[in-house]
């Protein structure tokens, strides 16, 4: 796009306040641990949820594809409270896990999809795909393009916490 402008489809720059376009977020690691172990860690997230340095977390189970997460964000630029409803899609065990989410962020809706696959490496090590599309709307959509950076960071760290926990039991059930 010239000048780095988004441009519609009558040709007339698009405003990015109040434009709910998808912000994509994805990643790849290796965790040291068997797909199994992986896999009953993510599909039962209300008991593998941890607090750490990116904030206080919280999981509620609804029933058996509904969660309801509530994170307080350490890192945000303001305090906030961010409550998301997540519905369970797709659970092929134990390789695919595919959801939906939507709640509120300061006021604006949010909504996406997501997906994390777990590849067998080795009796012991597993390859974990993720990838999450979200839109955020109302006024917090105008500002998806600096929050896009800070939301990576948060995914990626969230997962290496999730990988370094589980090689810990993984090493601890090993001796």
């Amino acid at each position: 796009t010239p000048g780095g402008k988004r441009y519609d489809s009558t040709g007339a720059p698009k405003s990015h306040i109040g434009q709910e376009e998808p912000m994509h977020l994805s990643g790849e690691t290796e965790i040291a641990a068997a797909r199994q172990r992986v896999w009953d860690s993510i599909s039962h997230p209300e008991s593998s949820v941890a607090s750490g340095e990116a904030g206080q977390a919280n999981v509620e189970k609804i029933d058996d594809t509904h969660y309801q997460i509530t994170v307080v964000p350490t890192a945000a630029p303001i305090p906030m409270t961010v409550t998301l409803d997540i519905e369970i899609t797709e659970a092929t065990e134990p390789s695919r896990l595919a959801g939906a989410l939507s709640g509120m962020v300061m006021g604006g809706p949010i909504s996406g999809t997501g997906h994390v696959e777990l590849t067998e490496l080795g009796p012991k090590l597993t390859r974990m795909v993720w990838g999450a599309d979200a839109t955020l709307g109302g006024l917090l959509g105008g500002f998806e393009p600096m929050l896009a950076g800070p939301i990576q960071q948060g995914a990626e760290h969230s997962v290496e916490s999730l990988k370094e926990r589980l090689e810990a039991e993984e090493a601890a059930t090993a001796s």
